[in-house]
């Protein structure tokens, strides 16, 4: 299946000059269902009200002359400050003369980046990931579907929990059947590999009540380069979901389950009673308790306000460098 989500029409409808940068400048672009983002561009090459080609986080460029410069980053579009300006995109001259928002993801070759699995996570897979439970993919807040969720949640009771980077791990029981999964797929039980090791370790296969399914991050060495620095495979639960009335469990149910269960959660930096959208892109920067810059947060509502689940967004850290 061709990736799409990835490249955008977009307009320019901000150009801000960077201090100490004479040749370039911060845009803000605007993309359609492709959401709002900044990106660095050549003064020279852009006018405000411009149509760009605008490559979202996670982008895989094809290798070319014309984007040579995204060589040193492996051709990955990643989130970054330049000169202390956010560089959320990659935005580059168009010769289409298309709507802005259409997606050109396909038409340009350009695929997602997904993080490697490490050969200890990787397991033997019995059957896809189970169709009863959600996969977790948290948006960003800057496209389209975050910056719906980030104006619902405006004013609103919220938590905001640490992003940690490692890889997403969903234990469940349901109908009698216990199972562990990385991303996409149900793998055999492996004393070995680094997810059924959290499951074992907090002997998730007698103590998860029946029709539950929790989610956690599995970190620590030889994963994403352990950017947390802990010194053993580790587990940091985020969400918990209640397979039979399809819903997620919100905030308070999950931290009773958690601890019935004895199991660790990602940490929880703050909460309150009201979210304040404005001060959104502050929210991701920190560090993590070793003192390298966290990767970001997540932020959610401490109750299902989209119906059978919460609102949750990801805010990158632009600091972060990996």
């Amino acid at each position: 299946m061709l990736d799409k989500g990835l490249v955008y029409i977009g307009k320019i409808i901000d150009m801000q000059s960077i201090e100490g940068a004479d040749f370039i400048v911060s845009a803000t672009v605007i993309c359609g269902e492709g959401g709002k983002w900044r990106g660095i561009v050549r003064k020279a090459e852009f006018k405000q009200g411009n149509l760009c080609i605008v490559f979202l986080p996670d982008a895989l460029i094809p290798e070319s002359e014309d984007m040579a410069f995204m060589k040193s980053s492996n051709w990955r579009v990643k989130m970054r400050r330049f000169r202390g300006a956010p560089s959320e995109v990659v935005i580059m001259p168009t010769r289409f003369d298309f709507p802005i928002g259409t997606d050109c993801t396909s038409s340009l070759g350009v695929i997602k980046y997904h993080k490697p699995v490490p050969p200890h996570l990787q397991g033997k897979m019995i059957g896809e990931f189970p169709g009863f439970i959600p996969k977790t993919d948290e948006p960003n807040y800057q496209n389209a579907e975050g910056q719906e969720y980030l104006q619902k949640l405006h004013g609103k009771p919220y938590y905001i929990s640490e992003k940690c980077d490692g890889s997403s791990t969903t234990a469940f029981r349901y109908k009698g059947k216990f199972g562990v999964c990385s991303r996409n797929w149900e793998l055999e039980k492996d004393e070995n590999n680094g997810y059924w090791k959290m499951a074992i370790k907090y002997d998730l296969e007698t103590n998860l009540p029946e029709g539950y399914a929790i989610q956690w991050e599995t970190c620590g060495p030889g994963i994403q380069s352990n950017p947390m620095g802990l010194s053993e495979i580790s587990a940091f639960a985020f969400s918990a979901y209640k397979i039979d009335e399809y819903r997620y469990l919100n905030a308070e149910e999950m931290i009773k389950l958690l601890d019935y269960l004895n199991f660790p959660c990602a940490t929880h930096l703050s909460c309150g009673d009201e979210f304040n959208s404005e001060i959104v892109e502050l929210l991701g920067e920190g560090k993590y308790g070793n003192g390298k810059q966290r990767e970001g947060v997540i932020v959610r509502s401490r109750e299902n306000l989209l119906g059978s689940k919460p609102i949750s967004f990801k805010i990158i850290n632009l600091n972060y460098e990996k």
